[in-house]
């Protein structure tokens, strides 16, 4: 038997459903939507939803204690991605089934589905790297250190076949992502992308592919390396520089765009230029009749549970790495979302950090601030002026110093000066 998964928020869940669509249109495998999320008991939609839509914490292995310390730690991609591994065991253990595919709910599928399971019926462990073509000058909107950063693989695609391999690396990665599934950088930490990187080295190339088919995770990051023809009524792939060796399009990575806008007919993008290509045109087509023959909408205002404590005041990123560090440190919180006498949330609010505002800080980039290359001038006066008055030797110590002093964790001595002498 085989299954497909994704694992979403409330308000992904629409969106899910359309990716359940084109895994039903193009193979036999089970689908599910894993929502890493809650409903209260009277909410009427939970009572709507379909039998293939399980509630994670009603299904996985974790105990009451450590889902509260990871969904407070994590922040809502954080923690979604932190359970993927349990999602894994779930389906593989409860489940029963022979091969297991997670993708991220905004891919979705063009051709038939049964390459990939094949690939699977050899190995234990299949892996689509974000890149396959060698570029001396990269042609990509997305520089390609980044890919240093965020990982060799891509995570929005992994198979797995059931066996002893696979179970021995599921018990490696989840370990990993219950404790270290953050975005943090200077750590060399990408949620669970970064983890992966370590595979060629433990698994040998008869229990692990890498796949170079060049029509499976077809992405915004590789848009500059791939093209898109229809070839004998077939939507195909090959490489911009080639006109031959055409792979068909498997599934397409939507990762980053605006899904109300291809709706619409726009393909917006909060980083890459998709409108260099297109040849994607028809892709786009594509999954915007997905998208509107779909309760996408439906669902897209649904609050994420572990946004708020209990009192509704918003959890903000550095709650989040304080508590992180706090857990370091070897401090236990029950549930840090709790608030009454003696919580988190009390500790927090006597020291006065938390924001009683609407509009959450965490929302607020150097995009939506107004006059912000204005401020950023004042600012560089200010550290000008430190700078002539301290001389550079110091004020790249200074600068060097900062860089670490300013991480969310690092500034833990707000919440306790005790735990803020040890963060060096």
């Amino acid at each position: 038997m085989d299954a497909v998964f994704t694992i979403v928020a409330k308000n992904y869940i629409g969106l899910a459903e359309v990716l359940g669509q084109s895994v039903k249109k193009n193979s036999n495998a089970d689908f599910f939507i894993v929502v890493a999320d809650e409903f209260s008991a009277n909410d009427p939609i939970k009572n709507q939803l379909n039998h293939n839509v399980l509630i994670a914490k009603d299904i996985l292995n974790i105990t009451d204690s450590l889902w509260n310390e990871m969904s407070f730690k994590y922040n809502l991609v954080e923690f979604c991605t932190s359970i993927k591994a349990s999602c894994f065991q779930y389906f593989f253990n409860d489940k029963k089934y022979d091969k297991v595919i997670f993708t991220d709910p905004d891919v979705y599928f063009f051709n038939s589905m049964e390459l990939i399971f094949s690939e699977l019926d050899n190995h234990s462990i299949l892996l689509t790297p974000h890149i396959l073509e060698l570029q001396e000058n990269f042609k990509g909107d997305y520089p390609d250190y980044l890919f240093l950063v965020n990982g060799t693989f891509n995570l929005g695609f992994i198979g797995l076949s059931a066996g002893e391999c696979t179970q021995r690396f599921l018990k490696w990665w989840n370990n990993r992502l219950i404790q270290n599934c953050f975005f943090d950088f200077e750590k060399g930490l990408a949620t669970d992308q970064k983890w992966i990187n370590m595979i060629p080295s433990f698994f040998s190339p008869n229990e692990m592919k890498i796949t170079f088919h060049k029509g499976m995770n077809v992405a915004p990051w590789n848009f500059h390396e791939r093209k898109t023809s229809v070839v004998n009524g077939v939507v195909s792939v090959t490489y911009r520089d080639q006109n031959e060796d055409f792979d068909p399009l498997l599934f397409v990575h939507f990762s980053g765009f605006d899904y109300k806008s291809i709706i619409e007919g726009r393909a917006d993008h909060k980083n890459e230029n998709s409108s260099s290509f297109p040849d994607y045109d028809i892709v786009f087509e594509k999954y915007a009749e997905g998208l509107k023959n779909n309760t996408f909408l439906k669902y897209i205002t649904l609050q994420y549970s572990y946004n708020c404590f209990k009192n509704g005041i918003q959890i903000l990123s550095i709650h989040r790495r304080i508590f992180r560090r706090l857990l370091q440190e070897g401090k236990q919180f029950f549930d840090p979302f709790e608030i009454n006498s003696g919580s988190y949330f009390e500790q927090l609010s006597k020291r006065k950090l938390l924001d009683h505002s609407i509009v959450a800080v965490d929302k607020i980039t150097n995009k939506n601030i107004k006059g912000f290359d204005k401020k950023m001038g004042y600012v560089n006066s200010v550290f000008t002026i430190i700078k002539t008055l301290i001389g550079i030797k110091r004020y790249s110590i200074m600068v060097r110093f900062f860089r670490r002093y300013f991480s969310e964790e690092n500034q833990v001595f707000l919440y306790d000066k005790e735990f803020g002498k040890k963060l060096w």
